[in-house]
């Protein structure tokens, strides 16, 4: 495994990361049915982890909003006696039963404070290395969000804390309440529309977790046309993966096949094309197991997709596009 600096942080990132919502699983409903990520056990989910690990994986992403919680609770269990070896990122979303137009500052000021004090209750953690808004908060909530996370520092609950977006412009407003210490954004090859964000972050020396750099299994080599409808109506990918535009696009992909060979599969080559962006300081791809996570991490070491490739694959990408995915 080779190691980034997650920017101003200074944290050494591995150059891939484990994307913790596949491991969410299923979750009952309140009607009873059951719905999440398909294909997922939780002694499973616990092994690929350890296998993280062993490999030199040391960030894994989650969020409360994972399974309810439920991926938050896996990592804790798998992080037991190694916390130490792990920088555990995990988010918040701070709007969350928030009304829009009431102004509440104390309320979201308490959204903060006690959603983070659950999710190191779940992580069964004393802090949290990287802390992540899941949303732009609203606009007139902004200071006491920033205010918010401040405090959260201050104590050591929280060491650093962040953004997962794509809007540059809310960005520069949070931080004119406060530091953003580092960013999450959605970038692979079929979505490369925060190319610019990405430089602009380096050059502010803003560390950054890239999501969904296999366009959540579209770029695995795995769905294409028809076999995209095998994924079961209960999963979180259904809806996405049977809307028109991306029907559409699956039919196409195959043309981007070429991209696999005798020493990479197509993951890899998309993980790889993250890779060499200079903006990237880490790819956090999602896996359901140990398999998964083993050719996740060995995109590291595949060389760069040479000129011939990008001029072929890219316009390809261009025709297929992502509506929706970021």
């Amino acid at each position: 495994m080779r190691y980034r600096t997650l920017g101003q942080t200074g944290l050494m990132v591995s150059e891939i990361g484990l994307g913790a919502f596949p491991i969410s699983g299923m979750q009952r409903q309140a009607d009873g049915t059951r719905f999440g990520w398909t294909g997922t056990e939780d002694a499973e989910s616990i092994a690929l982890i350890h296998r993280c690990e062993e490999l030199g994986i040391n960030l894994i992403d989650s969020a409360e909003g994972y399974g309810d919680g439920h991926s938050e609770v896996l990592t804790g269990k798998a992080l037991r006696g190694r916390r130490d070896k792990w920088i555990v990122a995990t988010k918040v979303q701070p709007n969350a039963g928030i009304d829009s137009g009431s102004r509440d500052v104390p309320a979201v000021r308490r959204r903060i404070t006690e959603a983070c004090e659950l999710s190191l209750k779940r992580l069964a953690t004393d802090y949290i290395d990287v802390y992540q808004l899941h949303a732009v908060p609203y606009e007139w909530a902004m200071p006491a969000v920033m205010d918010a996370l401040a405090g959260l520092r201050q104590s050591g609950k929280v060491r650093w804390y962040g953004i997962s977006t794509n809007d540059r412009q809310a960005v520069e407003k949070l931080g004119t309440f406060g530091p953003v210490h580092m960013l999450q954004i959605g970038y692979n090859l079929l979505e490369r529309s925060a190319d610019g964000f990405l430089r602009w972050a380096k050059a502010e020396n803003i560390g950054t977790l890239i999501r969904v750099p296999l366009a959540k299994g579209q770029l695995t080599g795995t769905y294409f046309g028809a076999d995209a409808r095998t994924i079961p109506e209960n999963d979180v990918r259904f809806e996405r993966f049977n809307t028109p535009q991306t029907i559409d696009g699956l039919k196409r992909l195959p043309q981007l096949l070429f991209l696999r060979n005798r020493t990479r599969t197509m993951a890899q080559a998309a993980l790889r094309f993250v890779l060499d962006h200079p903006g990237v300081s880490c790819v956090i791809a999602g896996a359901r197991n140990r398999r998964q996570v083993e050719e996740n991490a060995d995109s590291v070491e595949m060389p760069p997709l040479t000129d011939a490739e990008l001029e072929r694959a890219i316009p390809i990408a261009d025709t297929i596009g992502t509506p929706g995915w970021i």
